[in-house]
């Protein structure tokens, strides 16, 4: 769901790959071929390979390396006389120098959510840790600013990056007096360090509960057989794979109770302080750069642009998903009672998931475990590359022998259908594993940009946690997996098929509230039926999914929407709200007001929500708002689709080349209107969620 676009991939990361992609060399030329047999040619590759021969410093090593040289190149720029100052050695230089260090840094830092060696992980921490500092240091110099501000861009490309750049600067306080300024750049560097800590928590976590089979009763076999033995018991992790079927599928409520108190209280000591100390520091910064809140700061180059039309977006929708919510509520809670037989039965947060599954099993006769034979993993990705090759014009080539860091992650080559060049790379890294990144995320590695006339190619990985092979079973996913794996690879369509000039304002780094939409419009695909036959086949017999379960997975979609989107619309609440609040913030105690507000549950006593999630310091701060606003842009751009067909191929190029190609070359809104021909509106939208307007 998250969508990542660290600032900063290495020439050491995937070297080979990197000179195929470029054509360039820093020592011999490398076949894709000889990646796995080639360990001299890349230091990382040995760490991917091999990591348990990792030395320790090796890779901040390096990371330091790539900063040295992007510190002279910025320091050659900022004193270049005014009178030889220009576009091409000012501000595509400087543009250049941030460009080669992302390329040679982001799959070092990448290796921290990733990696299962938890010295290379913490090495890849210290690199993020010392790269996002130099990089505070960067935008706060007045030096380098005043150089760009000099700079007289001519072409209207040049001027939109003109623009994004001194607003890069001032967004730091460059317009600040020099006092004021240090003070920020203190600030930024402390908040920056805060938010790399709250995440390796979160990565590093080992939570789990050591529960017997009788006390998971109900946890289907597939997934029971291949949970980790431990004392005679079993081992129930709080990684997705493990956690949801367990809370969808056991019986005992106190069970499933000590389930979600568990993932609720992951890192919570450490990381609800975290949070609490940026969230005043978040404050402190916004006055000194004469906002009144961090939202506000944080909004003005979103297409929100101010809280206040945040907040007109969550109390208009509040209102009117209050009763599709409650009236989920109560078909919960009356299929609790009936279940218990106890008249006088509660609903609370751990019957969610367990209720929810059992009124599809028994109002639409769906069985989950029935889907999920029908997906097996490989047929599901067979089936996603047909749809995406139709619609876009690529083809999907997987390149044997490429080292990476575990045995179950596949590198693909991106082909343009047409000409059949290669155009991008990206790899898929689909499996739960401990040190691994807890949700699902799509990470820039290889920025899009062009380079001496030639567009270097993009290189991304998409990262999930989904259901993995056992002994007996191909990795089945379930079909919220193949729903978030549409969801997913839509990002890395969006990151690949870039054709933005610039790496900074290529790709996914569109407004934060707009860049879900191209991917939350591609998940309606999972609810067609023709595409459902597309991805589906039983992993025993070969059959696509039959007509009659389509029919009933399509009759159950609309179940528990209204509770879906009101969560969505707490979080967002919660979002704000602690971005919004002036002094010191009890995130605890704000969390439990809103969900018992909002969702109209009583919350998990004890619990620590927001100390696990992660979004709120992982880049969605004052952000989070942007799953709905999006998705109002999302069911719009669908329309089209609707009337030309799901694989109309020309809709489908109209698609990549005005929505996933411009990056931010474009306003968000400019993009939505060319795609779709006219202003885009809300009517979509409130149709889906079966609201008048």
């Amino acid at each position: 769901m998250k969508n990542f676009k660290p600032s900063t991939f290495t020439k050491f990361v995937f070297s080979v790959l990197a000179l195929a992609l470029s054509g360039c060399s820093t020592t011999k030329h490398v076949t894709e071929g000889d990646v796995a047999a080639n360990d001299t040619e890349s230091t990382l590759i040995a760490y991917q390979s091999a990591p348990s021969n990792y030395k320790k410093g090796t890779l901040v090593k390096e990371c330091e390396e790539s900063m040295t040289k992007a510190e002279g190149a910025l320091k050659s720029i900022a004193s270049r006389g005014a009178s030889e100052r220009n576009f091409a050695n000012t501000q595509l230089a400087f543009e250049l120098a941030l460009s080669e260090l992302s390329d040679e840094t982001a799959g070092l830092t990448f290796m921290k959510y990733v990696t299962p060696n938890s010295q290379l992980r913490e090495d890849s921490g210290a690199c993020e840790e010392k790269l996002s500092q130099y990089l505070v240091e960067v935008f706060t110099r007045p030096q380098l600013y005043a150089a760009l501000k000099a700079v007289v861009p001519g072409k209207e490309e040049e001027k939109v990056l003109h623009k994004e750049m001194l607003l890069a600067f001032e967004e730091n306080g460059l317009k600040l007096p020099q006092e004021k300024l240090d003070q920020v750049r203190e600030l930024m560097k402390e908040m920056s360090s805060k938010s790399n800590e709250f995440s390796k928590n979160l990565n590093n976590d080992t939570s789990f509960v050591l529960l017997s089979a009788e006390e998971l009763k109900g946890l289907p076999e597939s997934v029971m057989s291949r949970l980790e033995k431990r004392d005679g018991k079993l081992v129930v992790t709080m990684k997705y794979a493990d956690f949801i079927p367990a809370m969808e599928n056991v019986e005992d409520e106190q069970i499933r109770k000590k389930l979600i108190e568990t993932y609720n209280t992951r890192a919570a000591v450490e990381n609800t302080k975290l949070l609490e100390e940026n969230l005043l520091l978040r404050q402190k910064t916004a006055k000194i750069l004469g906002f009144k809140s961090w939202a506000d700061y944080r909004l003005q180059k979103r297409m929100a642009k101010n809280t206040k039309n945040v907040w007109n977006m969550i109390n208009g929708l509040k209102s009117k998903l209050s009763i599709r919510n409650q009236k989920d509520l109560n078909l919960l809670l009356e299929e609790k009672r009936k279940h218990t037989t106890n008249p006088k039965a509660k609903l609370e947060p751990w019957d969610l998931a367990f209720y929810v599954n059992r009124i599809k099993r028994q109002t639409y006769s769906i069985d989950d475990e029935v889907v999920r034979s029908y997906f097996p993993k490989d047929v599901v990705v067979e089936g996603i590359f047909e749809i995406y090759s139709t619609l876009l014009g690529v083809e999907f080539e997987k390149v044997k022998g490429a080292a990476v860091w575990s045995s179950l992650v596949d590198l693909y080559r991106i082909k343009d259908k047409e000409s059949k060049s290669t155009i991008a790379y990206f790899m898929a890294d689909l499996y739960p594993r401990e040190g691994k990144y807890g949700h699902a995320a799509a990470f820039t590695l290889i920025n899009g940009r062009l380079l001496d006339g030639v567009y270097n190619k993009p290189v991304s990985a998409m990262v999930t946690n989904f259901t993995p092979p056992s002994k007996d079973r191909p990795s089945l996913l379930s079909h919220d997996e193949v729903e978030t794996f549409f969801h997913e690879f839509g990002h890395i369509m969006h990151q690949t098929l870039t054709r933005a000039p610039y790496a900074s304002l290529s790709g996914t780094s569109v407004a934060r509230d707009f860049v879900e939409a191209p991917s939350q419009m591609l998940e309606d695909w999972v609810w067609d039926k023709q595409m459902l036959k597309k991805i589906s086949r039983h992993y025993k017999t070969g059959e696509s999914l039959p007509d009659d379960l389509i029919e009933r997975m399509l009759q159950g979609r609309d179940f528990n929407r209204g509770y879906h989107y009101t969560r969505q619309l707490m979080l967002g609440t919660l979002d704000m709200t602690l971005h919004t609040a002036s002094g010191a913030v009890d995130s605890r105690k704000v969390h439990d007001q809103l969900y018992k507000e909002i969702i109209g549950l009583d919350p998990i006593k004890g619990g620590a929500f927001s100390a696990g999630f992660g979004h709120l310091m992982g880049g969605y701060d004052a952000g989070y708002y942007g799953y709905i606003w999006s998705e109002v842009y999302a069911a719009d751009m669908f329309t089209r689709f609707e009337k030309a067909g799901l694989l109309d191929s020309k809709t489908g190029l109209s698609y990549r080349k005005n929505i996933l190609e411009p990056g931010k070359m474009k306003d968000a809104l400019a993009l939505a209107t060319e795609f779709l021909g006219r202003v885009p509106n809300q009517k979509a939208f409130f149709k889906k969620l079966g609201i008048r307007q």
